[in-house]
């Protein structure tokens, strides 16, 4: 396994505001900006073609466009693929630069948008890193709780197949590298999206895999690396500005070797031919703990066939269990890449239309069968992966 270097930036910006930000390339200054205060339950969506993260207003009308957009040289985005907020609502971004064959984790404060530098960067070399997801913990020898960072993670040239695929626990600011879930033991075939339920276990979707495998986290022992403290940073009123601009791809530093890994079986996994399957990409729970599977090509359609669907498993699923599901051409899905639910249930799925622009379907809370969307939200570019602000 590898423990990545990771680097800390002052990515917090502010209008009219001379902000000093510090890498390992040296020293800049620079004018930027924050948002408005968004509303809880604000979505976010990665704008993965044109290096952006888009932010969407609540209550957006179909046909709705982002109102604001994380984008730019300076956020150093390339090919942004999944998303997940802390407990503070400060932004974790995935990311897979395909031209470079580089990955890395990203984390911007809450409230950015535009042009801004990142708060931290942590380069992850050829790995590459997919769904994220968020949850608290109180550390050992800690009184209070620490938000931590899970993400799924690929590393294709692992000499060892059984621990290419793994789950990084990070805390969350500074990306400091506390424990990795991996070998043969963890079922783990290419994760992709990841959840976390009021109990704290950790869902992942295998990609290759056609399950959900179900993890009890681990108790962290912090054996942290080298990491960059971030200046502090000055507030000022918040500027409701932001234009989508393309990024410019950085090349990442090499990454440094890690700890063993733990090689642990699952608690629960779904799996089997009556699950239907097919190509998870992403994974949410809703209040209720009903796990929310987006995939590309699920069997649940019966005939030998597979199909676009969003397959919804009852909470504490385990094992070839039978899913309600949203799939049929009135549907409109083509090929999901994640899906997420809001606190009243309405459903958010991350998909692309037959000419290939990003879209972004809305079903109404408790929806299934072969239904339409109550809403379609629109994108300038692809999307991958979706958020939802605490």
């Amino acid at each position: 396994m590898l423990r990545r270097l990771a680097f800390g930036f002052v990515g917090v910006a502010l209008a009219a505001v001379a902000v000093s930000a510090c890498s390992s390339g040296g020293s800049s200054s620079q004018t930027i900006s924050v948002g408005p205060t968004f509303a809880s339950q604000t979505l976010y969506a990665t704008n993965t073609s044109q290096n952006g993260v888009s932010i969407y207003s609540a209550g957006t009308a179909s046909g709705g466009g982002p109102a604001y957009q994380i984008g730019g040289s300076n956020t150093t985005l390339a090919g942004p693929q999944y998303l997940a907020f802390d407990s503070a609502s400060n932004l974790y971004v995935s990311n897979w630069n395909a031209s470079l064959a580089v990955g890395a984790l990203l984390e911007f404060k809450a409230t950015a948008t535009g042009n801004v530098l990142p708060y931290g960067t942590l380069s992850l070399g050829s790995v590459r890193a997919r769904g994220l997801a968020d949850y608290q913990q109180t550390l050992p020898g800690a009184t209070t709780p620490t938000d931590l960072l899970a993400a799924a993670e690929f590393d294709p040239t692992n000499s060892s197949a059984s621990f290419q695929s793994e789950l990084e626990i990070y805390e969350a600011s500074g990306f400091i590298g506390y424990e990795t879930i991996a070998g043969p033991a963890t079922g783990l075939n290419v994760p992709s999206g990841v959840a976390v339920d009021a109990k704290q276990n950790l869902y992942v979707t295998n990609l290759r895999g056609q399950s959900v495998e179900v993890f009890s986290i681990p108790t962290p022992s912090p054996t942290p690396s080298a990491t960059a403290t971030p200046t502090a940073t000055p507030t000022a009123t918040p500027v409701p500005t932001a234009t989508p601009i393309g990024a410019t791809p950085t090349p990442s530093p090499t990454p440094v070797p890690t700890a063993t890994p733990m090689n642990i079986a699952p608690i629960a996994a779904i799996s089997g031919a009556t699950t239907g399957i097919g190509a998870p990409t992403g994974i949410a729970l809703d209040q209720g703990g009903n796990i929310y599977v987006s995939d590309q090509a699920s069997t649940i359609c019966g005939g030998g066939k597979t199909c676009p669907a969003i397959l919804i498993f009852p909470a504490g699923s385990n094992g070839a269990v039978t899913p309600k599901a949203i799939e049929g051409s009135n549907t409109m899905l083509l090929a999901p890449t994640d899906v997420k639910v809001d606190g009243t249930g309405r459903i958010y799925v991350a998909d692309s239309t037959p000419s290939g622009s990003g879209v972004i379907y809305v079903f109404a809370a408790g929806a299934t069968g072969n239904v339409a969307p109550i809403a379609t939200l629109t994108s300038p570019g692809s999307v991958i992966g979706l958020a939802l602000t605490p």
